[in-house]
């Protein structure tokens, strides 16, 4: 078995990259399916991304022919990468290679339905072209055999994101930081999250810090204008992006995890931060009930319910036993569901199906 997978490069940020340096840091996993990778999509303008993605494609060529590539795996997300992504299973097909589209897109439903019926037209051609459709969890499905249609339904794959589990729990009880992890961006969430920190400022512990770790590269008002127009300056502090380098660190002085999105796939900040046994505060869109269970591992709210929002931080920060609960059952799921062991050998079974 050879493998050729398509993503994008180390400028990027975010869930996506995270799930390919994951397999690019497993060795088993790499040699099991003699992997080769090429990385099409930068950080960077439109023009710049066109260009830079046009240049690659002699390079897939070349590596498909000289490398005897049996199977094509592309990450895609929404807008771009659509077509982008897509031709490259145009051109795997035409060279007679398997081919597998991993969709991590968290607005991929919303920017389908916002496209004229010529579109629609395409990019359902694009995804019935490929042999297998990931998607990253069962609430994703219902969409994708609307768009590809019952005959193609077989073709639908739920894989999990999955994280490295650390060997032991190494949650830390009597931590006093509230973490946010991700693009800090409306789609997020970050403002309901200052909203409601602020909101509660009276009745927690002077000691509780909002720790925001991420990037505000695509929003219009940069972190620290938020952080003072909501009155945080002293007790919301931005760390920028969490690198691998620090990311245990500070995983293992959170109290709890919050991320009030409004849209995702499967977010990797909620998986990583369950292997370390913190508790989760996140919303009830996409895979994430498929994550947290609610009331058991952490809690699930509506999106935008600040009210909501306030009321279950004030649990997770004073009460010590629901914590501990939480973080038990947390880490506990995320060894049987979400580690790296499980999620190569379901990804491989899914290569091996193709190979029949």
């Amino acid at each position: 078995m050879k493998v050729l997978m398509i993503g994008v490069d180390k400028t990027s940020v975010g869930g996506m990259l995270t799930v390919v340096q994951n397999y690019l840091n497993s060795d088993d996993f790499c040699k099991a399916t003699d992997l080769h990778y090429i990385s099409t999509v930068i950080r960077a303008n439109k023009l710049k991304k066109i260009t830079t993605f046009f240049k690659k494609i002699p390079i897939i060529k070349r590596t498909i022919k000289k490398d005897g590539i049996d199977i094509v795996h592309v990450h895609m997300a929404e807008k771009g990468s659509v077509f982008r992504e897509g031709y490259v299973v145009h051109l795997a097909k035409k060279m007679g290679c398997k081919t597998v589209i991993h969709m991590h897109g968290a607005n991929i439903e919303k920017w389908y339905n916002s496209q004229n019926p010529l579109v629609k037209n395409v990019v359902k051609k694009i995804f019935n072209s490929a042999d297998c459709m990931i998607v990253l969890g069962e609430k994703w499905k219902p969409f994708m055999v609307s768009v590809m249609g019952e005959e193609n339904a077989h073709k639908i794959r739920v894989l999990h994101n999955a994280v490295n589990v650390p060997k032991r729990k190494l949650y830390n009880i009597k931590s006093t930081n509230v973490l946010f992890y991700g693009m800090l961006i409306q789609r997020k969430g970050i403002d309901d999250l200052l909203g409601a920190f602020k909101k509660i400022l009276p009745v927690i512990s002077p000691d509780i810090r909002l720790m925001l770790y991420g990037d505000d590269y695509d929003s219009p008002e940069k972190i620290q204008d938020k952080i003072a127009r909501y009155g945080l300056t002293h007790r919301a502090y931005y760390k920028g992006w969490l690198t691998d380098e620090n990311k245990s660190k500070v995983l293992e002085d959170t109290r709890v995890n919050v991320l009030p999105s409004y849209n995702e796939g499967l977010p990797m900040t909620i998986l990583e931060s369950m292997s370390y046994g913190v508790p989760n505060i996140s919303t009830n869109v996409a895979a994430i009930p498929e994550a947290i269970d609610d009331g058991i591992n952490g809690f699930i709210i509506e999106p935008g319910d600040i009210e909501e929002l306030s009321k279950k931080l004030v649990q997770l920060i004073q009460n010590k036993k629901l914590r501990s609960e939480m973080s038990t059952a947390a880490y506990t799921k995320a060894q049987r569901e979400f580690s790296l062991e499980v999620h190569f050998s379901k990804l491989i079974s899914i290569y091996e199906s193709l190979l029949k």
